[in-house]
């Protein structure tokens, strides 16, 4: 079951897609990305990250991440 894609998550989820894009880390260690750049709790984090992978086929189908 995928998890809730967050409209006030749309932040997040673009900047998770520029992560993973540049190769810095493998997306499975993203937490702690989020947390610096964002300043959300490690719990928060969690949430978003898996939100981002469980829904990544519909974030692109819908235009709110860009694979490039």
């Amino acid at each position: 079951m995928s998890k809730e894609i967050k409209e006030e998550w749309y932040e997040y989820y673009v900047y998770l897609e520029v992560l993973r894009q540049s190769g810095v880390t493998n997306m499975f260690g993203a937490t702690p990305y989020l947390r610096e750049e964002f300043g959300v709790g490690r719990r928060e984090a969690i949430k978003i990250l898996g939100s981002w992978m469980d829904n990544y086929a519909e974030l692109i189908e819908k235009g709110i991440i860009r694979r490039d």
